[in-house]
């Protein structure tokens, strides 16, 4: 079953297991094997994108990384990186990413030599990817291996930041989705979310990773790193769906507490009791801590931070079912606005300055494989929206300022 759109490659990690499976069918003979997506995937439909933006090749403008993954029936999927390089003033140009598969990617400068490096993750491993193969800025290679605590081999996504105060970028894993390929229907495990502490002191030897327990057996759609709390670290949204398995079927969201040296343990805090399928982290209500944003199957609820604990917002975000949510001033009025994607639309919901919203008439359009990014791309100093698919086409909507794009 291997199914190729585009031209698109097809993940090799997700090859190696299928025939791994075939060869295990003939040695058993009467064994069946069962390939399957799980229902949880399809909640979010057949497409998967992510964007991650940074200055790639050093040029003084934005660029993005594309990430598209695809899941089909009798789970055949492939997922791939592109560089939508942006050659100033909001033109890009696309260049994919050499061995760049695996479900998710992001980018920081792990190794702190200036650079912005890539890491994706393929299901088992973190492969760390630096920036300035050959010479070249925009070109990655020489990568280093960061195995997850238990080969287990899931879908999920990759949260970067600074998670014990040393300086240097560190990774979340929400794992999410079910296992990625299985023998038998009973065979199941439940998720596993774990962490990277970034202990670079050896070229080629990265620090090892850790579970994290608090999250044992939760299927997380998405997640955000902010300091929730005002204790000066990187606290932990984690965006829960239920598993179709009824393992910890709970699907209400989780806060978890970093102890500042990257230690994470549960507030208590249980939020909501619907499937959450992303989230952003912002102080609408400018009382100086920071909100949430999530996404659901029918439209986007606000929980607003007080002290600590965050509470649900009594106003009503109704709207499809959601894929990417953004919290940005868009309008340049000095408060958070939202950006909530659909599969194929986005609407702006303005922000009256005391974390209220009202839904703007303005829809961006893009096609369901596209990936959703909002970032000042033509240097002017306001936020744009960019949709992209693989390395096929962009579009790009240009902020004329006071809530107008172009």
């Amino acid at each position: 079953m291997n199914h190729r759109t585009r031209g698109k490659p097809q993940n090799p990690y997700l090859t190696l297991l299928i025939k791994s499976s075939l060869i295990l069918v003939g040695a058993a003979g009467l064994l069946t094997v069962y390939y399957f997506a799980l229902a949880a995937m399809d909640r979010a439909g057949t497409f998967r994108s992510t964007t991650s933006l940074a200055d790639v090749d050093n040029d003084g403008d934005l660029d993005v990384v594309l990430h598209n993954l695809r899941t089909e029936a009798e789970f055949t999927a492939f997922g791939g990186a592109t560089l939508w390089r942006n050659n100033g003033h909001g033109r890009f140009a696309a260049q994919e990413i050499p061995d760049g598969g695996g479900w998710t990617s992001a980018t920081a400068d792990f190794n702190q030599d200036g650079a912005v490096d890539l890491v994706t993750f393929d299901g088992v491993r973190l492969s760390l990817w630096q920036n300035g193969a050959e010479g070249e800025l925009g070109l990655f290679g020489g990568w280093v291996r960061v195995p997850g605590p238990v080969q287990s081999g899931q879908f999920g996504s990759v949260h970067l930041g600074d998670l014990n105060g040393d300086g240097r970028t560190d990774a979340f894993v929400a794992g999410c989705c079910g296992r990625l390929f299985t023998v038998k229907e009973t065979e199941f495990l439940p998720n596993m979310s774990w962490l990277w502490l970034n202990d670079w002191t050896q070229p080629g030897r990265p620090a090892a990773s850790t579970a994290v327990d608090a999250l044992a057996g939760l299927v997380l759609r998405d997640a955000a790193l902010g300091d929730l709390d005002g204790d000066g670290d990187l606290d932990l949204f984690a965006a829960v769906i239920a598993p179709p398995k009824g393992l910890n079927a709970d699907p209400a969201d989780r806060v978890l507490w970093n102890d500042g040296v990257g230690h994470f343990s549960d507030s208590g805090q249980r939020l909501g009791r619907v499937d959450s399928t992303a989230v952003a982290l912002a102080d609408v209500d400018g009382d100086g801590d920071l909100d949430a944003l999530t996404g659901h199957a029918t439209g986007a609820a606000l929980w607003l931070n007080e002290g600590g604990t965050l509470v649900p917002s009594a106003q009503k975000m109704q709207g499809g079912a959601i894929t990417a949510v953004f919290l940005q001033d868009l309008d340049g009025d000095g408060d958070i606005d939202a950006l909530i994607g659909e599969m194929r639309q986005a609407r702006i919901w303005w922000n009256g300055g005391d974390g209220v919203f009202t839904r703007s008439d303005q829809r961006f359009r893009y096609s369901r494989r596209d990936g959703l990014a909002v970032g000042d791309f033509d240097g002017d100093g306001r936020p744009d929206i960019f949709a992209a698919a693989y390395d096929d086409d962009y579009r790009i909507w240009f902020n004329q300022g006071s809530g107008m794009f172009r």
